[in-house]
């Protein structure tokens, strides 16, 4: 019984290549992206570098249309600049004199020694990394010969996600993983490419990626990277609870609703990249 299982499979399977309508090949491509959402201009952040590498299959409905889906390894950077947006953030609200000088009021602290520690924080640059197993499908149109665009959606699972802290001014950087409830575990969004087939095995491509749900709750890690980093560095309680309130990471409470600004941290990357097509 088992061989002719076997047997039925191998000519199911050697019917299917034969009508050539499947073709399975591997793909690769540089990435460069950056986060979207709500209130994301406020954050200061900025771009960076990743990729994404995998295999693909395509299922030939005719010369016009087909089905490409694939499974990969996805890495994604993104930059934050969040001694930029300490800047700003105070500036707009209190002169930098004034400043100091409530700082020193409530840290003990001198005036110079305050100007040395804002020094630092404006000097602070933040950069997450995140690997995702990607499992991509789109609808692949090909409206001449050779030329393909594609359109569909994504499904990300999250393996890891770390963020590295580097202070210029004291030549210092640390890496610490994300805790579980700062990061999603699945990240979804919509896929926009298109591309040409240099040969019948040959393609190159470009995507743009734009993701529905937040990478990370940035309302928390926020909350909890600014306090925390102006405690240990202050040496005193003011840190931990002037830093998150003044950026707008508080999270609500019944009191104020009101109380706090929402961030967005949504993928947003764009793919080059080419597929080789085994068979």
């Amino acid at each position: 019984m088992l061989r002719k299982i076997i047997l039925a499979a191998l000519v199911v399977t050697s019917a299917v290549f034969a009508q050539n309508n499947f073709k399975f090949g591997a793909h690769a491509a540089g990435s460069f992206g950056t986060a979207w959402g709500d209130n994301t201009d406020m954050l200061e952040i900025g771009w960076g570098a990743g990729f994404n590498v995998g295999a693909e299959a395509k299922y030939v409905v005719n010369p016009m249309f087909s089905v490409v889906g694939g499974i990969g390894v996805d890495y994604r950077r993104v930059s934050w600049d969040m001694g930029e947006m300490m800047k700003k953030t105070m500036g707009a609200f209190v002169d930098e004199d004034d400043l100091y000088s409530q700082i020193s009021k409530y840290s003990g602290m001198s005036v110079g020694q305050t100007e040395k520690f804002m020094d630092m924080f404006y000097s602070m640059k933040v950069t997450f990394s995140f690997l995702y197993i990607d499992i991509p499908v789109v609808a692949r149109i090909n409206p001449v010969p050779n030329f393909f665009i594609d359109a569909g959606a994504y499904l990300g699972i999250n393996l890891s996600a770390s963020a590295t802290r580097e202070v210029e001014s004291l030549g210092m950087e640390e890496t610490d993983d994300i805790d579980g409830d700062m990061k999603s575990t699945v990240d979804f969004g919509l896929i926009a490419g298109l591309g040409y087939s240099i040969t019948d095995k040959l393609d190159i491509n470009f995507r743009a990626v734009f993701g529905l749900k937040n990478m990370i709750d940035m309302d928390k890690f926020g909350s909890y990277y600014s306090s925390s980093a102006q405690g240990s560095s202050s040496g005193s309680s003011y840190g931990s609870s002037y830093g998150s309130s003044y950026y707008g990471f508080d999270e609500e409470d019944e009191e104020d609703e009101d109380s706090s600004t929402s961030f967005g941290f949504k993928n947003m990357r764009f793919h080059l990249g080419v597929t080789y097509w085994f068979m």
